[in-house]
């Protein structure tokens, strides 16, 4: 029978033979457990780098795309804003612009044959700078096709005043993004599609003008990617030949 009054070292004794278990509880980690944790840590690191590296690779990606379309809608939004101006203040009645070309008579041009419209490209007339006040004496024929600058294709802006200068063609898009294709299609002012594109009077009759533009962006980690871009541009003013019309905002010359 055990005394209820036991010292010390009885006490020490006594846990060391009968609850061994309860210090073997406050030992430390064998070489093994702490293998196990480092191995677990290292794959929790890895897969998170591989997920921040994907993320961040998703992210990179998108941006780039991003930028691409964004070159893309900036060429089409620059071309629309001239195309829009086609007609405007043009007026083949008017005196003071009878001596002007024949490509400067149509906002489509009509009686140049070197300047028809056609599915690839087109060509329009009117007072696309308009940097003063008065109507009619800043005409200019501008004109949009695809052209080649070093290994890729861009679209080309063609430039020449109705009076005086001469024509020049310089790059519009971003050289650095191919484009893979630039398309016009013609419609009159009831929606029906213009398809005679070598009769003038069927050319007059354009009042709206879709344009797409398909490119292969390539820069950045990405790769090549496609993109294509598609804008209706409704001229703003009348078929000159018909309404002999000018800005009522500007002064007519005399």
């Amino acid at each position: 029978m055990r005394s209820p009054h036991r010292t010390a070292a009885e006490f020490v004794a006594e846990t060391d033979t009968e609850r061994p278990g309860r210090f073997k509880a406050q030992a430390g980690m064998t070489l093994l457990e702490v293998l196990v944790s480092i191995a677990m840590m290292v794959l929790i690191v890895s897969s998170m780098s591989i997920l921040v590296g994907a993320a961040t690779r998703s992210k990179l990606i998108v941006n780039v795309r991003s930028a691409d379309t964004a070159t893309v809608r900036q060429t089409l939004e620059w071309m629309s804003e001239r195309l829009r101006n086609a007609g405007l203040n043009v007026n083949p009645t008017d005196p003071a612009q009878a001596a002007y070309p024949l490509r400067c008579r149509d906002r489509v041009v009509a009686q140049d044959a070197s300047l028809l419209p056609t599915a690839s490209q087109v060509y329009v007339s009117g007072e696309i700078l308009n940097s003063d006040t008065l109507a009619g004496n800043e005409l200019m024929t501008v004109g949009y096709f695809v052209g080649t600058v070093g290994s890729n294709q861009v679209v080309m802006e063609y430039r020449y005043p109705c009076v005086g200068g001469a024509p020049a063609t310089t790059q519009l898009s971003d050289p650095r993004i191919n484009v893979l294709g630039l398309t016009f299609q013609y419609f009159s002012a009831n929606g029906n599609e213009v398809t005679n594109l070598t009769s003038a009077a069927d050319i007059r009759r354009i009042q709206m003008i879709r344009v797409t533009l398909a490119v292969q962006g390539s820069e950045g980690t990405s790769g090549p990617h496609q993109v294509s871009v598609t804008r209706n541009v409704m001229f703003r003013n009348p078929e000159p030949y018909a309404n002999s019309w000018t800005n009522p905002t500007e002064v007519i010359p005399p």
